[in-house]
């Protein structure tokens, strides 16, 4: 029995959407990684808490250029 040309689209359209989410996931763990490390290379709580503040402002130019498009 041969399915529908629509039922073959859909899950088409379905496993395109999970490749995807995959791609996007796997993307989140490596920025996570990479984030990891850099915070990992702090030589005391200073340069940590500097760290931080530097990947807090890069989030919020990001979000806000995100806007402005």
């Amino acid at each position: 029995m041969r399915r529908s040309a629509a039922a073959e689209n859909g899950g088409m359209k379905n496993f395109i959407q999970q490749v995807f989410a995959s791609l996007e996931r796997g993307a989140q763990r490596l920025r996570e990684r990479e984030i990891e490390n850099y915070l990992s290379q702090a030589t005391d709580a200073a340069d940590l808490e500097n760290r931080l503040r530097r990947l807090e402002r890069a989030s919020l130019r990001r979000q806000l250029l995100q806007v402005a498009e």
